[in-house]
């Protein structure tokens, strides 16, 4: 399916509206704010003397913010009322134009640390990952600038770039046969390939894609000999320079580089890298029609949502390297033995990772994961003041030990990818394409919106309650086919207004129509999650339409939280109820308290003593820790 631009999206959900209002207001200029304060905004200004010296990643963080108010400005531009955003957006660009290299070289760090150590460490350093936001980052400002005088300021130097990186890296005698550490450029450049049409992008992405991972016939790859080059033993542990992270000497499964992609058949390593990687890899299966690509990213998939994500969403179990765990060890709570990471930018990439595969090909299952990661793990990251923000997603915190949000952090990569998807948000949600129907627009998130069709003179219109309400009515002009997600948690649906209908995939084919409305009731009420046994957990937990819903102590008096469990009984709904300013639907279920008979012991021949059975008040786990309260907090509970 073909892009859906977000300049063809306007987003009327009232929910989702509040929440792109306030990453607009708020998050965007906080962001900016904060690398302002913290010398990040400055990285590429940066001069002799001047304190703090930049950080390798630190030019990304400035391009993820730009890229973000870009969008925002393409969507809202008459909301940017003294022209603040335009002027930091233009201040980003021209100092993007200032910092660069005569040979097209562009990188804050070993501007300052030393031009000679460029192209070193690709393993550690984050040279191609910065030079992939900064792609990332031109394709939404020429697409903000499209047709005025101002067009051409960001693609120039970032085709200069992509030129130098050309000349270095790729399978020719006289260039390095590396690839980055941490994959990201891969998107940039595909995203800039789709822009431009100009094919050397596409042809960098492939060889950094399909590079990755190869072995010599000593079995090293590229990662051994760049540290063999900078006089370093990569198998001694004593010398090695990644001990935080790794396993052991050339743990290489971290960056995805143990094995080449098409051979992998595990996620494994970093989980951010990871998504980022198979984004890139499915752009580029649908650009070339790479079989054995394909066929790996199907084993990838189904290892991601059969074995290694959490139910909101959220990916990497392991603090230690951030990333994946054995298949099903999916501890809930930062202190359970390796802990639960769940990175904000994990969750950030395996929407996108859903995106492109909904391009690829049209799955139901695919939008029903990139709902449950948007709805959970990915907007609660941002706390409802939309200045506060999470980087680590746990689905349990205890009693005396809160998580709060941080307005800021050193390694700073969660909060614009927060503001990213939201100023985008639009073209997440539908998808278009010709196909045996006519012009065919797929419904991918059931979010209040209106889409101008790419391509033609008709216009679609959702408007729903969601997500409170499985009620929605699609209206449009002109004419179009329908295809209609049928959600997977939906408990059933009635179509009405329409002829005859086709389910496909997990959507509902509507045949070409033109002036049309129909309406659509996917039934909706709370229920009870069970998780698979492997897993380990004889605990439930609550959800209700794509929402995952948590218990906390601000609710609930009179109960610890840390040990709480559920009866088996009927969910209900309770009347809507503030969070700050945000209304909610709770969820009620019936349950008691537990406690052990001697505290003191850490085991006992005397059963728990089981409290009287009661009623608990849920909330969705988006609205978490918003409240102040005791810290007590909890997805799963034990089962009664």
């Amino acid at each position: 399916m073909e892009e859906v631009p977000t300049r063809n999206v306007d987003i009327t959900s009232p929910f989702w509206s509040k929440v792109r209002d306030g990453s607009r207001k708020k998050t965007v200029p906080a962001l900016v704010k904060a690398q302002k304060e913290s010398g990040h905004w400055d990285c590429l200004k940066w001069k002799e003397g001047h304190q703090p010296q930049p950080h390798p990643f630190w030019d990304s963080d400035v391009y993820k913010a730009t890229e973000a108010a870009c969008y925002f400005l393409i969507t809202n531009p008459e909301d940017d009322d003294d022209g603040a955003m335009t002027r930091d957006v233009e201040e980003a660009v021209d100092n993007v134009r200032a910092a660069q290299h005569p040979d097209g070289y562009i990188n804050s760090y070993y501007t300052v640390r030393g031009i000679e150590g460029r192209w070193t460490n690709l393993r550690d350093m984050h040279e191609l990952y910065c030079l992939g936001h900064l792609l990332e980052t031109t394709v939404a400002y020429e697409t903000l600038r499209a047709g005025t005088d101002r067009s051409g300021r960001l693609l120039e130097p970032a085709m200069r770039a992509v030129r130098h990186v050309d000349s270095v890296f790729g399978p020719e005698p006289s260039k390095k046969r590396g690839y980055p550490g941490h994959e990201e450029i891969e998107i940039g450049l595909l995203r800039l390939h789709e822009l431009t049409k100009d094919p050397l992008p596409l042809k960098l992405a492939r060889y950094f894609i399909l590079e990755r991972g190869a072995r010599d016939e000593k079995g090293e790859i590229y990662f051994d000999k760049e540290a063999w080059a900078r006089g370093n033993d990569p198998a001694n542990w004593d010398s090695f320079e990644m001990r935080p992270t790794y396993r052991r000497p050339r743990d290489y499964a971290y960056h995805q580089a143990d094995v080449p992609l098409v051979d992998a058949t595990e996620l494994k390593g970093h989980a951010v890298r990871a998504m980022y990687l198979l984004t890139a890899a499915t752009d580029l299966v649908r650009l070339t029609g790479d079989a054995g690509l394909n066929t790996a990213l199907d084993k990838l998939w189904r290892d991601m949502v059969d074995r290694k994500m959490y139910v909101t969403g959220g990916l990497g179990a392991v603090r230690q390297w951030e990333g994946f765990g054995h298949a099903r060890a999916l501890p809930d709570a930062e202190e359970d033995g390796c802990g639960c990471y769940a990175e904000t930018c994990a969750t950030f990439g395996m929407i996108g990772w859903c995106r492109r595969m909904l391009r690829l090909r049209l799955v139901g299952e695919y939008a029903d994961v990139m709902e449950a990661g948007l709805y959970n793990g990915f907007l609660g990251a941002v706390g409802l003041d939309r200045e506060s923000f999470y980087y680590e997603n746990p689905l349990r915190t205890f009693t005396g030990r809160p998580k709060e949000r941080s307005r800021w952090f050193q390694v700073a990569c969660c909060p614009p990818n927060v503001a990213k998807l939201l100023g985008d948000l639009g073209a997440f949600v539908f998808g278009v394409g010709d196909g045996g129907d006519g012009r065919v627009v797929a419904v991918h998130l059931y979010i209040g919106s209106t889409l101008r069709v790419p391509g033609s003179d008709a216009v679609v219109h959702v408007t729903t309650k969601a997500p409170w309400s499985g009620e929605v009515e699609v209206k449009w002009t002109g004419s179009v086919a329908l295809a209609l997600r049928i959600p997977g948690w939906a408990d059933g649906y009635t179509l009405t207004g329409a002829g005859p209908a086709e389910v496909r995939n997990g959507y509902l084919y509507l045949p070409e129509a033109k002036d049309g409305k129909v309406g659509i009731v996917f039934g909706l009420k709370p229920r009870l999650m069970y998780a698979n046994t492997k897993t380990g957990k004889n605990e439930i937990c609550v959800m209700r339409g794509p929402l995952v819903y948590c218990i906390e102590d601000v609710d609930n008096d009179n109960i610890d939280i840390d040990n709480v469990a559920l009866v088996t009984a009927p969910l209900r709904d309770r009347a809507p109820m503030k969070v700050l300013d945000d209304e909610v639907v709770p969820v009620i279920a019936r349950g008691r308290g537990l406690r052990n008979t001697d505290s003191s012991k850490l085991y006992d021949d005397k059963p728990w003593v089981r409290g009287e059975e009661r009623d608990l008040v849920f909330i969705p786990y988006y609205a978490r820790a918003n409240r102040g309260g005791n810290g007590g907090m909890r997805v799963w509970c034990f089962r009664d």
